[in-house]
């Protein structure tokens, strides 16, 4: 649990970060992904349903695109982009 909570704070550890997703139905909540050895988060998160603001459809894929964000504890935000439309998961 010790981990999780340093993610959960946007400490790296064993090159996993937790990063804060911004707008979209999962505005506030954090993702904890692996960062690649630049150090870099994913390019894409793709997530079905939600619970944020809105009528948001359940079956959606909602994407959320990496931003560089240097006064976040992470150095990085993951900002709503919009409901992914390809049939590929």
């Amino acid at each position: 649990m010790k981990v999780v909570h340093r993610w959960l704070a946007g400490e790296a550890v064993n090159n996993t970060v937790g990063i804060k997703l911004t707008g979209g139905p999962f505005n506030g909540r954090t993702k904890i992904v692996q960062l690649d050895q630049d150090g870099l988060p994913p390019a894409r998160l793709r997530a079905r349903g939600g619970q944020g603001q809105g009528p948001w459809n359940p079956a959606a894929r909602h994407t959320y695109t990496p931003v560089a964000a240097p006064d976040t504890p992470a150095g990085w935000t993951y900002e709503y982009t919009g409901i992914d439309a390809s049939t590929d998961d």
